[in-house]
């Protein structure tokens, strides 16, 4: 299994250590590119209780990654496909990741299970 040090984001404030799988063990990270390439807004919504993602109003089973394996999934498909971004903080449990080509925000609602991203193509 692959280690990978995480970057100070809400992954890391979600995660008890820095220290994560890599997502790709989960094999949903290609699913998030794919909503990700195909549409000018992408909608993501995690849900640990139910062990469910969906993307775009397309729901897949993914067993039970943590919030910060999904939220790290998220931002390693943005870093990759649309370069490096700006971290803007909003509240405890919000912040936006912003650059040039994009615009992502991202909800973290633990209380009801769910990790919820916006991504905006510019």
């Amino acid at each position: 299994m692959e280690i990978k040090e995480s970057s100070a984001s809400i992954a890391d404030i979600l995660s008890p250590i820095h220290l994560i799988c890599m997502p790709e063990e989960r094999g949903f990270s290609g699913r998030i590119k794919n909503g990700l390439v195909n549409s000018e807004r992408t909608s993501i919504v995690y849900n640990i209780d139910k062990g469910t993602i969906e993307i775009n109003s397309q729901t897949y089973d993914v067993g039970r990654p943590s919030f910060s394996e999904v939220a790290h999934a998220v931002l390693d498909s943005l870093r990759e496909l649309y370069g490096d971004y700006e971290t803007i903080p909003y509240t405890f449990n919000s912040e936006a990741y912003e650059n040039e080509r994009f615009k992502a925000e991202v909800l973290a609602l633990g209380g009801q299970g769910l990790l919820e991203f916006s991504v905006y193509k510019k």
